[in-house]
């Protein structure tokens, strides 16, 4: 039986404590919440960040989930695998696409991305060289991982066209970037990691330009799939998935950032994905 109580964090929508109950789906040591004001879902006791800069980073959670899908459910875990190379091979990725577009729109010289959570870079580099081949100049590219890794990484691709990645935390490098000089960020399978979301959608907000966007790819909370499969959802990560969104919850933490939710349509929010996107305004 789930006991009502205050949690260790407070409630990453509301961004102050309120009372909560725990869910069982998370292992320990680690604790699931959901708001009772909200019904906003979050890990109470993420990982502090120092932790996630190498033993606990982004590419080695993954690879660690990764394999015990592997010997857990080779089956599904192989079906899985074929399914993400045929998206690769067709070039299907509605963050990089979504980005392209609005990048078009913009005189060559004033096309600056950010994007945060970069990893390694390939996002800002595909979007690069989809503008090259069509023609047009390659945007100005900036990153931002915690990852000493995959922010190394990432930097030299960015230099390459003329920008960079920060290595840190999210709040700590956009705080150094002047206001209003980006014209996308995107923020794709990166919102479900950060400890302060809303902190963060309101700094990405003052790194807007005043008809920028942000576009947000984070796992869907609401989806069929994840009722079905229970603790074994893929969307589940332990620890660096700390934030757990609905369409609801979504739109309600960007309007708490002073954003409007410019796009999210039915195939951006279908039950049927494990994946939510949205295209933020200011």
């Amino acid at each position: 039986m789930t006991m009502q109580s205050l949690g260790r964090r407070a409630c990453p929508l509301l961004d102050r404590p309120t009372p909560s109950v725990r869910l069982p789906e998370a292992p320990d040591p680690w604790e699931l919440r959901q708001c009772s004001e909200t019904g906003f879902v979050y890990l109470d006791n993420p990982a502090p960040p120092a932790l996630l800069e190498q033993d606990h980073a982004w590419e080695v959670s993954w690879a660690q989930a990764n394999e015990r899908r592997a010997q857990d459910e080779p089956l599904r875990h192989q079906i899985s695998s074929i399914g993400k190379r045929l998206r690769v091979a067709v070039r299907r990725n509605k963050v990089r696409d979504l980005a392209i577009q609005q990048l078009q729109t913009r005189p060559a010289d004033q096309r600056a991305l950010l994007d945060v959570g970069c990893g390694g870079g390939d996002l800002l580099l595909q979007v690069a060289e989809r503008l090259a081949q069509t023609g047009q100049a390659p945007a100005r590219l900036m990153g931002i991982d915690l990852s000493k890794a995959l922010a190394k990484e990432a930097d030299a691709k960015c230099r390459a066209f003329g920008g960079q990645c920060l290595q840190g935390t999210a709040l700590e490098a956009l705080r150094v970037l002047p206001a209003a000089s980006m014209d996308v960020i995107t923020l794709a399978s990166f919102l479900e990691h950060e400890p302060e979301p809303l902190s963060l959608l309101k700094a990405c907000k003052r790194a807007l330009r005043e008809d920028g966007i942000v576009v947000v790819k984070v796992p869907n909370y609401d989806c069929w799939n994840r009722r079905l499969r229970g603790p074994r959802w893929c969307g589940y990560r332990w620890p660096d998935h700390v934030n757990y969104f609905t369409p609801a919850t979504l739109q309600r933490m960007a309007q708490a950032a002073g954003l409007r939710v410019a796009r999210m349509n039915a195939l951006d929010r279908s039950p049927l994905s494990d994946s939510l996107y949205a295209v933020l305004a200011p």
